[in-house]
C-alpha cells in the first residue's frame, strides 16, 4: 500500500503532510546554509529519506528536493503552480503546524532571522570569490603604476637641481632612484652604475657627465629626504613585482583560457572592467572588444563618427603590434575567442589549447590578407533636387505690364 506525501520545503526545515494533515517534520540546524543547499540539491537530507520507502508517491514545491529525492530512487513529482502559490500564501500557518514555531508572531520574527542570515551567507560568498580578489589585484597594479610615475616625476625634478643632466640620459624610474641613492653625483661610482644594471657605454657617459655637471648643490637634509623618495619607489617596484606575479599565478588557476588567449594581464584588467568572471562570460563578443572605450563608442553614437575598434584589448600583443589597417580585425578575432575561453572558464572545464591555435591561425590569414590597407572608393553625395520656388515667377507675373 502507498501512501502520497506532500513534502514542503521551508525556510526553517522540511515539512510532510498526508491529505493536508501533518505528519513529521525535519528543522534546519542552521536555517540559511541548509535552505541553500536544498536549493542547489546538495543536500543529503539522511532523515527524509529514512522515513519514505520506494513504495510512497510524493509531490513536492522545490526543484531541488525534486532532484534529491530522484537520486533516492523515490517516486516523486512537482507540484503545480498553483499548488506553490496556495503554500506561499499560508506559509506561516505552514510553519506553526510544522512545529517550526509556537504561533505566527514568532514564525514572522524567525523569518526575519533567517533573511538576515541568508543577505550575510550569500555576502560572504561573494566575497570568497576568487575572481574578485584577481579584480582587486589587477587595480592595486594599476594604482601602484601611477604612484610610481608621480613619485618618480617628483624625484625628477627635485633631484634634478643637483644633477640635471641625468634626467636626459636616464629614462628608467627604477634606475634613476638607485642612482639618487648613491647620493651627491660626485660620490656617483662606477661600481654603483654598475650594480644599477647600466652597459659599460652608458656608465663611461655618466661618469663623464657628472664632473661637468652644471647643477647646484645639495645639503644633507635635503639629500636625506631624496633618498627616502628614491627607496619608497624601489620598494613600489618590488610590492609591483610581487601582485604582478600573483595576477599571473590566479589568472593560470581560476581563468586559464582567458590567460591564454588575452595573457594574464590583459586578462585582468577586462574581467575587472566587466566586474567579474560570470558577468564577462555573458556578454557578447562585441561588447568585450570596446571594453574601456565606452566613451569613445557612446560619443559616436551621438555624433555619428567612426566608433572605436578596441578598447583595453589594444594591450594585446597582437593588436598592439599590428598595422592600423589589420587592429580592428584582429581586435575582432581575440575578442570573440575571449568571449569563449570565459564560457570555458565559468564552467571550470580546464584549460583549452584549440582556443589558442585557431586564435593565432585567424591572425596569420589577417596578416597574410590585409599586408596593404584596402583603398575604399569615396561615396560622392546624392544631388538633391530642389524644386524652384514660384515666388518670384508670380511677382513678374504682378509687375508685368507695368
Amino acid at each position: 500500500m502507498f501512501v502520497m506525501y506532500s513534502i514542503i520545503l521551508t525556510e526553517l526545515g522540511i515539512a510532510v503532510f498526508d491529505n493536508q494533515k501533518y505528519v513529521k517534520s525535519f528543522s534546519f540546524e542552521n536555517p540559511a546554509e541548509e535552505y541553500i543547499l536544498v536549493k542547489k540539491g546538495q543536500a543529503k537530507l539522511a532523515g527524509l529519506g529514512k522515513f519514505l520507502t520506494n513504495n510512497d508517491v510524493v509531490i513536492v514545491n522545490d526543484h531541488g528536493l525534486l532532484n534529491i529525492l530522484e537520486k533516492k530512487s523515490i517516486d516523486v513529482q512537482l507540484m503545480s503552480n498553483q499548488e506553490t502559490e496556495i503554500i506561499q500564501s499560508s506559509k506561516l500557518k505552514i510553519l506553526v503546524d510544522s512545529g517550526f514555531a509556537k504561533d505566527e508572531n514568532e514564525a514572522m520574527e524567525k523569518l526575519r532571522e533567517f533573511a538576515l542570515q541568508l543577505s550575510s551567507s550569500k555576502v560572504a560568498e561573494v566575497s570568497q570569490s576568487p575572481d574578485l580578489h584577481i579584480v582587486q589585484a589587477i587595480n592595486t597594479l594599476d594604482e601602484t603604476d601611477k604612484i610610481i610615475n608621480s613619485i618618480g616625476s617628483r624625484l625628477r625634478e627635485w633631484y634634478g637641481l643637483h644633477f640635471p643632466e641625468l634626467d636626459n640620459l636616464i629614462d628608467s624610474v627604477n634606475g634613476y632612484s638607485q642612482i639618487v641613492l648613491a647620493g651627491k653625483r660626485e660620490n656617483i661610482s662606477k661600481e654603483n652604475l654598475e650594480n644599477a644594471g647600466f652597459p659599460e657605454s652608458k656608465v663611461e657617459m655618466l661618469l663623464l657627465v657628472k664632473e661637468k655637471s652644471r647643477g647646484g648643490n645639495l645639503t644633507e637634509k635635503n639629500l636625506a629626504i631624496v633618498q627616502t623618495l628614491a627607496k619608497q619607489i624601489l620598494d613600489l617596484f618590488e610590492l609591483r613585482k610581487t601582485v604582478e606575479e600573483y595576477v599571473e599565478e590566479q589568472m593560470k588557476e581560476e581563468a586559464p583560457n582567458i590567460s591564454a588567449i588575452l595573457g594574464a594581464a590583459v586578462g585582468a584588467r577586462i574581467l575587472a572592467h566587466a566586474g567579474s568572471l560570470k558577468r564577462l562570460a555573458s556578454m557578447p563578443a562585441s561588447t568585450i572588444q570596446v571594453l574601456g572605450a565606452e566613451k569613445a563608442l557612446f560619443r559616436s553614437l551621438k555624433t555619428g563618427s567612426n566608433p572605436p575598434k578596441h578598447g583595453i584589448l589594444f594591450q594585446h600583443a597582437s593588436v598592439h603590434a599590428a598595422p592600423k589597417w589589420q587592429r580592428g580585425k584582429i581586435a575582432r578575432a581575440v575578442a570573440g575567442k575571449a568571449a569563449i575561453a570565459a564560457r570555458v572558464d565559468i564552467y571550470g572545464a580546464g584549460l583549452n589549447q584549440t582556443l589558442l591555435d585557431k586564435l593565432n591561425i585567424r591572425v596569420q590569414e589577417i596578416e597574410k590578407k590585409y599586408k596593404e590597407p584596402v583603398k575604399r572608393e569615396s561615396k560622392s553625395e546624392p544631388q538633391i533636387k530642389r524644386k524652384k520656388s514660384r515666388r518670384f515667377d508670380r511677382r513678374k507675373r504682378k509687375n508685368f505690364g507695368r
